[in-house]
């Protein structure tokens, strides 16, 4: 028994070695500790190994390890002193001061350091990096020795590193000196300047007291130099001209310069705020200066870029528009127009012009129509063409508009739709005037040679009669675009007007031709036979006297020694009566509103019967003339256009004068032809 016992005894003392023998091989760690690890806390440039001087190194440890084993065996070489830090199984060493310049370094543990098993690493560690140099400029935009640069432009200067901003943005300097504006994106700064001059040299530089984020200065000074485009192309105008209020919702915006312009250049030329969607393109401006060109022949040169809104602007709103320095002189490469910004602030549009003054403005920048409340106020624009608008006319409901401008008649309702072109190409029309009815449209011919085609009557609609020729010479000269501002000032922008006039019945046509003979027309006869020379030459055009059923015009015939008023008759037989100037209005009674002169004054608007001897004037002499008259549609009120100055007349506007007491005031301060409509 005894014996059975030992033996038990001793094969559990076998197992238990056996026990310990296994644990000892599987839970008691043999492994030496090793490097995992080695990094940089401030690389350069995404390069593991490339450092900054103000950095520290990091070493990973596979497992915790006794620190003292490590620190005693860890060196940089060439020496550097610092302090080690731990986080974990890290080990940070920080150097003392910042490491020199593009230095290569090593770092080394020897072997021997221990795990917290004790387990001794075997061989050495080692690590190689190196710091980096001083900074520098990696790249410039535009490049060193550029031409021909935008005077907008703006530089940026790319540097290999991250740099201090503050101490690159005193180390920049600027000749000729302009003021910069810094912008930092990363290793990159944008020097937007607060102006460049045209054809000019300019050389910016970045001194070596530049500094990247560890203090490190640029070891020489950077400069880069460019030039900038010559200004060889002026901006002749803006349209809608700048701080104009009552602009059309429907206005192209343009801008006219004195020289062809490249299209290419033209495509980020405006920046319009609010924002508006539209599209941009190079026009030469319509004229009719000259015949058309024949078939086949090179267009003329774009002078002119126009941004077409998609859609119409919005009403009682400031639009700012600024243009960019990038349009390009197309027959002088290199050459480019300035960049300005102005501002327009639109109307809205107007429904119909019933009680309402139509006029001639060019406070927009090109001559337009435009239409204001019997008080002056509320000016809206009505048409917006880039060339003057020669002649208007209102419907006789007052919904809708016809005009002429650069030898082309368009129509539109008053509220801005439904424009049309009514000129077919290959011809130049002029003075258009609607028929009683309103269905067709009188209006002046040239073919694109320019040769004279008369006065014809157009259809509208398809119930109008088809169109008839009333006159077969007489129409206006070519040139209508040449007419300047408001026109008051030039004698031959009458040339261009609508001076004719129809009796209620539409039978009955008076016209005053483009050479200023006076004709009357028969228009149930067959023409252009039956028209009667009246042997007047006048400036203006003939009205309608409902009272005693006769046209009346001012002007002269035969051996006159001076204009007066004439009365014609359906019969042709022709009348003179007193001296008068200028045009004639005539109220529903039969009133005649015309100029007279004051002695040792200047032109004044006066008010007689048809059988008066005389027109006294309405108000004593004074600084301004008087011209253009009309009358309300209750004969009340009379409209004159009134001017300044001797010799060239100066613009002064659209006045009201009392028929009753004479007393005048001002509507505007500017404008031409006004015409109060029913």
């Amino acid at each position: 028994m005894r014996r059975r016992v030992i033996s038990l005894v001793s094969v559990l003392v076998a197992v238990v070695a056996l026990v310990l023998v296994l644990a000892n091989a599987t839970l008691v760690d043999r492994r030496p500790p090793s490097v995992a690890r080695v990094s940089l806390s401030a690389a350069a440039n995404g390069d593991g190994t490339l450092a900054q001087t103000v950095t520290s190194i990091n070493i990973e440890f596979s497992e915790p390890v006794r620190t003292g084993t490590v620190e005693r065996r860890l060196r940089l070489l060439p020496n550097v002193a610092g302090t080690i830090t731990w986080d974990g199984s890290t080990a940070i060493f920080t150097p003392s001061r910042a490491l020199p310049q593009d230095t290569a370094f090593k770092v080394l543990i020897a072997e021997g350091f221990e795990d917290l098993a004790g387990n001794a690493a075997s061989g050495p560690v080692e690590w190689a990096f190196r710091t980096v140099g001083p900074p520098i400029v990696l790249a410039s935009e535009p490049a060193n020795g550029a031409v021909g640069v935008p005077v907008d432009t703006t530089l940026t200067i790319t540097f290999d590193r991250l740099m201090d901003t503050r101490a690159v943005e005193a180390a920049i300097t600027v000749e000729p000196a302009t003021e910069v504006r810094a912008t930092w994106s990363g290793q990159a700064v944008a020097l937007a300047f607060e102006r460049l001059d045209f054809a000019t040299t300019y050389t910016v530089s970045v001194g070596t007291e530049a500094a990247d984020t560890d203090g490190s200065r640029l070891r020489v000074r950077f400069s880069t130099r460019f030039s900038t485009v010559a200004a060889g192309l002026a901006v002749e105008r803006t349209l809608p001209a700048p701080g104009v209020a009552g602009i059309s919702t429907r206005t192209p915006i343009a801008v006219a310069f004195d020289g062809p312009i490249e299209p290419d250049s033209i495509g980020e030329a405006l920046q319009i705020t609010p924002a508006v969607d539209g599209s941009v393109s190079a026009v030469a401006l319509p004229s009719d200066a000259s015949p058309r060109p024949a078939p086949g022949a090179p267009a003329p040169a774009p002078t002119v870029l126009v941004f077409q809104p998609n859609e119409p602007l919005a009403a009682n709103t400031t639009y700012t528009v600024a243009l960019a320095a990038v349009v390009t002189r197309a027959d002088v490469p290199g050459e480019v127009a300035p960049g300005r910004t102005w501002s327009f602030t639109t109307g809205q549009a107007s429904l119909s012009g019933q009680n309402q003054i139509a006029f001639l403005s060019a406070r927009g920048g090109v001559r337009n129509v435009w239409l204001m409340n019997p008080d002056g106020s509320n000016a809206r624009q009505l048409t917006s063409e880039l060339v003057p608008v020669a002649a208007f006319d209102i419907a006789p409901n007052g919904d809708a508009l016809a005009w002429s401008a650069g030898g082309e008649i368009r129509t539109m309702r008053m509220d801005g739709a439904d424009e049309r072109t009514l000129t077919a190409g290959g011809f130049f029309e002029y003075a258009p005037r609607y028929t009683p009815e309103g269905r067709a449209l009188l209006l002046a011919r040239r073919d694109a040679a320019g040769d004279d085609l008369g006065y014809s009557i157009v259809p509208l609609d398809a119930t109008a009669p088809p169109e008839r020729q009333v006159l077969a010479s007489g129409a206006p000269p070519l040139g209508s675009v040449a007419i300047e501002g408001d026109g008051v000032a030039q004698e031959a922008a009458g040339a261009w007007a609508s001076r004719s006039a129809f009796d209620p019945t539409g039978r009955w046509l008076a016209i005053t031709t483009g050479g200023g003979d006076v004709r009357l027309i028969d228009l149930q006869a067959a023409a252009p036979a039956a028209a009667v020379e009246t042997g007047v030459v006048a400036p203006g055009g003939p009205a309608w006297s409902p009272a005693d059923q006769r046209f009346y015009i001012v002007g002269r015939r035969g051996s006159d020694a001076g204009s007066r008023l004439y009365a014609i008759r359906t019969d042709g037989a022709t009348l003179g009566s007193f001296p008068a100037g200028g045009s004639v209005a005539v109220a529903s009674d039969g009133r005649l509103a015309v100029i007279v002169d004051v002695a040792g004054g200047r032109a004044r608007v006066a008010v007689a019967r048809p059988s008066d001897a005389s027109a006294p004037p309405l108000a004593p002499s004074g600084p301004l003339a008087d011209s253009a008259p009309a009358f309300s549609p209750d004969g009340r009120t009379i409209l004159v256009v009134r001017t300044s100055g001797d010799g060239q007349p100066v613009p002064a506007g659209i006045w009201t004068v009392d028929p009753t007491s004479g007393r005048v005031a001002a509507l505007t301060t500017d404008g031409a032809a006004p015409r109060w409509i029913p």
